[in-house]
């Protein structure tokens, strides 16, 4: 743990971020404690969280603050979370029980993970990665015909701020939208986007792509059922949350040919462990949670944290 005695303001900041940086967001407002939880673990923090006035969350999922956690952090008026999911990281009822005023940083990785559901569609529809390995392997020759983005029916499964960037990017490829969102689609950001629901929109669509968050009534919201009601030959894209697909019955689907292939940037345990059968299929393209991970989306969520404490010092 790293911290900086001084008097007035408690500033915890849990996620890693760069003593430089915090103090920079914090200088103009005279005595500020800056402490850095520096990987301590939560036990060893709490002291620290009693007497902190404001508290930047961790973005990496690895402080979660329950109800216990919050009760014990009677000095803090407000807690500011880098990243845009609160789920399993801050226990919303107990910091409002606790008169902490929660602030995330909605929208800011929209362009990022839209880019990355780009990336993963026109990978998995052309086996990108399929064909570098064996050309790196096997030498040049003749592979299986691609499909291509701009014939495919894609549906889009959350139709928030990233839900509705993605829809942007596919306008330019004349690909047809399909969208499922218990709000009724308005906006600019809509046109050409039609509303059916999720059970219509997994029959239809060649691609299914998840951008809705995770709540209870989210968790498995792909179970063996609907997972079995896909297109076939289709391709299903997360990189939202893990825990919206049952992964168990993922894996067997997978087997099975329905979805015929899939793209992963999240999982049901992260890091993804070792003996995790998506590993062993050839039909998946995983990567590790870095869809938002951009320098554009980390300068977007810095300018947003250092804004919101800003303006916080400068009312008290």
């Amino acid at each position: 743990m790293n911290t900086v005695s001084r008097t007035g303001t408690v500033l915890v900041c849990l996620s890693a971020y760069p003593r430089d940086l915090v103090e920079s967001w914090v200088e103009r407002a005279g005595r500020v404690e800056v402490v850095l939880a520096d990987g301590a673990p939560l036990a060893q923090l709490l002291p620290d969280l009693e007497r902190a006035d404001i508290v930047v969350g961790d973005a990496a999922r690895r402080y979660p603050l329950d109800a216990a956690v919050l009760a014990r952090m009677r000095c803090c008026r407000l807690l500011v979370h880098p990243a845009v999911g609160l789920d399993g990281v801050v226990d919303l009822a107990a910091a409002a029980a606790a008169g902490i005023r929660v602030v995330n940083a909605p929208g800011y990785n929209a362009e990022a993970v839209a880019d990355w559901t780009l990336l993963a569609m026109l990978t998995t529809l052309r086996d990108g990665v399929g064909a570098d390995r064996d050309l790196r392997s096997d030498g040049w020759h003749a592979r299986p015909l691609g499909r291509e983005l701009g014939a495919m029916t894609v549906g889009i499964v959350g139709f928030g701020a990233i839900g509705r960037a993605v829809h942007r990017r596919l306008r330019g490829f004349g690909t047809r939208v399909l969208c499922s969102d218990p709000r009724p689609l308005t906006g600019s950001d809509a046109e050409g986007a039609t509303q059916v629901d999720l059970d219509d929109l997994l029959a239809d669509s060649d691609l299914v792509t998840l951008h809705a968050p995770l709540t209870d009534a989210t968790r498995h919201l792909l179970d063996a059922a609907r997972l079995a009601g896909m297109r076939e030959g289709s391709v299903l894209v997360n990189a939202a949350r893990g825990e919206l697909v049952d992964e168990v019955a993922l894996v067997d689907a997978l087997r099975a040919g329905r979805p015929a292939a899939a793209a992963l940037d999240v999982y049901a345990t992260e890091p993804l462990p070792p003996s995790s059968p998506l590993l062993d299929l050839d039909n998946v393209f995983l990567t590790p949670h870095i869809a938002a991970g951009t320098e554009q989306a980390r300068q977007r969520v810095r300018t947003l944290v250092r804004d919101v404490i800003r303006a916080e010092l400068d009312a008290t």
